[in-house]
């Protein structure tokens, strides 16, 4: 009798925390038709939402849980890496749109390293989603920057953004992660959404 009152009793409290993660949650399905409504590539649109979702869900069990500490520090590097996928893969499909559209001015997106004419990509050998996949994210921000997909402020947010990305390497794990790290990262993705979605209103 005493097992099946500790398992029920477990159970409820997997059943709270599983409920308070969901709490106010748009599903993967909402995720697509709205936030990630703009993303023309079908498949790119459903990693997008099943991963903001993910990462949103991640955090509120760590808030159910109160993680502190190292599984703080696991728990919010997690969110750092997926917030980084997010925003890249957005700042890509809007570039995508740019280069095959003909709509893109600047003079960044023209080489893998900035202003060396030695390193100057040619777009017309491959699709431009195969170069794309080439760049890092320090490229995508930057020519995403210069092309007015993104203002400035944002710039400067998602290089921190990719600053905190890769201390994914060992030596670089050096800082100290808090949940409000979480909420920062959350707020530039939102802002990368509205921005990148406000950019393709502009250029359809």
């Amino acid at each position: 009798m005493a097992k099946v009152v500790q398992e029920n009793f477990g159970e409820k409290i997997i059943e709270a925390v599983r409920d308070f993660a969901k709490t106010d949650l748009k599903s993967v399905g909402d995720l697509e038709a709205d936030e990630f409504s703009h993303v023309s590539d079908d498949r790119l649109r459903e990693a997008l939402a099943t991963t903001f979702y993910g990462t949103r869900w991640l955090y509120k069990v760590g808030l159910a849980l109160l993680v502190r500490d190292a599984e703080q520090l696991a728990h919010v590097r997690a969110q750092v890496m997926d917030y980084g996928g997010v925003c890249e893969g957005l700042l890509s499909d809007a570039l995508l749109h740019a280069l095959r559209t003909g709509r893109l001015r600047g003079t960044k997106y023209q080489f893998f390293k900035f202003g060396d004419p030695k390193a100057r990509i040619n777009w017309g050998v491959l699709d431009p989603l195969s170069q794309l996949t080439r760049q890092s994210f320090f490229w995508h921000i930057e020519v995403a920057a210069e092309e007015g997909i993104i203002d400035a402020r944002l710039q400067s947010r998602l290089d921190t953004m990719r600053k905190e990305r890769n201390t994914v390497h060992m030596r670089a794990r050096t800082y100290n992660a808090f949940l409000g790290t979480s909420k920062a990262l959350f707020a530039s993705t939102i802002a990368t959404i509205h921005q990148t979605k406000a950019w393709r209103r502009a250029n359809p």
